[in-house]
């Protein structure tokens, strides 16, 4: 499927009419990017894009310009204006205000991390020296969960509880991992969710670690990072020329600043609560 979409997209981008050039402002924040993370972790969030931004320009006539935005709200904020052709970014954050910012988003690739893992799940994790040992144990405990925002913290955290019956007495929210983290360290709460990335790349890597703690449970998978575009707003051809450079430039053939192999199509996921979300 991979070699057809290819083969597909660049068929067009020798045509005459595609190789016009095609300008796309996106908006984005990448937990692996520099330019979107925290100073602390980049070390691990070293990724760059202007380097495959000048093939996609020079090789297809693809002008993608990046907005980034370090704080996710700002994000989001940016995407339900609908002033942007898309979006690169958690995939929830741009769905959930789909309606909001009239738009049709389609995610066209998903993003490899730096260890080329293209999924994202929430952890549920205790103190490593806590009495609990068992997801089960939780039942009557003080849990804090992410807020609506953040999928793999919070709708997936709160579906795999009722999946398997669990029933905190009490279940609170934080916005960050970091916060979720320092309510555990201070005594404050039995267990938290957090992302998995959260004890590696992101702030909470300078001050916790993950031998400090146990995971009890992880939520279902979902795509980490995608590249989704307003379709309202982008040709259909001009999606599929997209999709297929920047499937040409994957693999053996990514950057080296995109800290692995780039781009791959992306992985089914329909949130349950996209037709709720107003």
């Amino acid at each position: 499927m991979r070699n057809t979409i290819i083969a597909t997209g660049l068929a067009l981008l020798c045509g005459c009419a595609s190789n016009k050039p095609l300008e796309l402002r996106l908006a984005v924040n990448d937990i692996y990017c520099m330019d979107t993370a925290c100073s602390c972790v980049h070390d691990v969030a070293a990724r760059t894009y202007p380097q495959a931004l000048k093939k996609l320009k020079s090789e297809y006539g693809l002008d993608l310009q990046l907005v980034y935005f370090t704080e996710t709200y700002q994000l989001e904020d940016a995407i339900a204006s609908g002033e942007y052709d898309g979006a690169l970014c958690k995939p929830w954050y741009a769905l959930r205000h789909e309606k909001e910012a009239g738009a049709d988003f389609r995610r066209i690739v998903d993003v490899l991390d730096p260890n080329n893992n293209r999924w994202l799940t929430g952890t549920l994790i205790v103190p490593v020296n806590s009495p609990i040992q068992t997801l089960e144990e939780l039942n009557g405990k003080h849990l804090y969960i992410g807020q609506a925002d953040a999928y793999e913290k919070h709708h997936a955290a709160k579906r795999l509880l009722e999946q398997k019956g669990i029933k905190p007495a009490k279940i609170d929210t934080h916005a960050s991992c970091g916060e979720n983290i320092g309510v555990l360290l201070d005594g404050e709460a039995d267990a938290a969710v957090v992302s998995d990335y959260a004890l590696s790349a992101d702030c909470a890597a300078d001050f916790a670690k993950p031998e400090d703690f146990r995971i009890l449970a992880q939520t279902e998978k979902i795509p980490l990072t995608s590249l989704m575009l307003d379709m309202n707003k982008v040709a259909e051809a001009d999606a599929r020329r997209l999709t297929a450079a920047l499937l040409a430039l994957s693999g053996s053939n990514a950057p080296e600043t995109l800290l692995g192999n780039g781009f791959v199509e992306p992985s089914p996921w329909n949130p349950p609560e996209l037709e709720k979300t107003p």
